[in-house]
């Protein structure tokens, strides 16, 4: 659950995830993804309404070839992503979004090596929304 130190460990796929899903319920999606932006090696980019002449674009969230995009209302849909092209889409359901997040922000640790900031960060969030320790 924790490395040394009282950190939580971003290579520990639980202990990710339920500092994500208190996050989701206390911050909400919209700045619980804001606040992943600074994980590096994952990116993410705000939904955007639309407008005239301007179609509304959901909210997303990468991780290689792993992409989470959301609809205005929060459903989640996983699509894996070749070469630019939707191999396969899977509905991921409100419960089960912070799990997703959480496997997206493990991988982007293991591909970067960014395990101390992002613990920081993971941290950080549990302490200040009370996610246990």
């Amino acid at each position: 659950m924790t490395a040394a130190g009282g950190f939580v460990d971003p290579l520990d796929p639980p202990a990710v995830e339920q500092v994500l899903a208190t996050s989701v319920r206390g911050l909400g999606l919209e700045r619980t993804l804001a606040n992943l932006a600074s994980v590096p090696g994952l990116g993410q980019r705000a939904a955007r309404g639309g407008g005239l002449f301007r179609a509304a674009e959901p909210a997303l969230v990468w991780c290689g070839d792993r992409v989470l995009r959301f609809d205005q209302h929060g459903q989640g849909v996983l699509d894996h992503v070749v070469g630019g092209i939707i191999l396969a889409s899977d509905p991921v359901a409100p419960p089960a979004v912070p799990g997703v997040l959480a496997s997206l922000v493990v991988r982007a640790v293991q591909a970067t090596g960014g395990a101390d900031d992002v613990a920081v960060l993971l941290t950080a969030l549990r302490d200040a929304l009370g996610a246990g320790s």
